[in-house]
């Protein structure tokens, strides 16, 4: 049987999985073969998170001090979110050395921020109507940035995906969407401060979604 969160093959009736950590006993099966419930993923990433709390703390603070630097931010984004897979798949620890260690995807990365930022200015120069389209846009192409983080999958075959996957499970992207951000703004919102509880939060939500949905195989898929 296959983990309902990342695809990967396990023994039939396991409660756990070996690969990402998902309790697969306690998570109801999917309403229907595309969807999951949201309610089991959102659970999912809470116990992550919980579980990883102090080391996504130290991680998250050391992220913000140096994602404020021009385009090598770009790596630092990769090497943030990589860290996080590695913690959501039981992989090792959340470590602060993993913010420096993705720089293999970085022109791939690089090349879809710069397309997207330009996207996102001609937008802003449509009165509110542009506004919304630009986040929209940042909705549709999230998925694309994972995928490329995390396989190494070029510019263009990152777009493709991005709409074949929203399509595929547009409700529970969309879900993961808007319950990511909320609760990144909510640390926001707290003083600030409380984006280094929160910020983990939101992206362990996003990438239990990508894990549920990631093509298979290598890059290029």
């Amino acid at each position: 049987m296959q983990c309902l969160f990342c695809k990967e093959e396990i023994i039939d009736g396991a409660i756990k999985c070996k690969h990402c950590g998902s309790m697969i006993g306690d998570a109801p099966l999917p309403r229907t073969a595309g969807q999951a419930d949201f309610a089991a993923l959102f659970g999912n990433a809470a116990r992550i998170w919980k579980e990883n709390l102090a080391d996504l703390v130290l991680l998250t603070l050391v992220f913000m001090l140096v994602v404020w630097v021009p385009i090598a931010n770009i790596g630092f984004i990769a090497g943030y979110a990589r860290s996080l897979f590695k913690v959501a798949r039981g992989q090792g620890k959340a470590r602060v050395g993993d913010l420096f260690d993705a720089w293999d995807c970085f022109g791939n990365l690089f090349l879809f921020f710069l397309i997207n930022l330009i996207i996102a200015v001609v937008l802003h120069a449509v009165p509110f109507f542009g506004s919304l389209a630009s986040i929209a846009l940042g909705f549709v192409v999230l998925p694309g940035a994972f995928l490329i983080i995390d396989k190494g999958t070029g510019t263009i075959d990152a777009y493709k995906w991005c709409f074949e996957t929203i399509q595929a499970d547009f409700a529970n992207w969309l879900l993961a969407y808007v319950a990511g951000n909320v609760i990144i703004f909510g640390g926001v919102v707290a003083l600030f401060i409380g984006i280094i509880f929160t910020a983990p939060l939101g992206q362990l939500i996003f990438i239990q979604q990508y894990e549920r949905m990631k093509p298979d195989g290598k890059p290029g898929f």
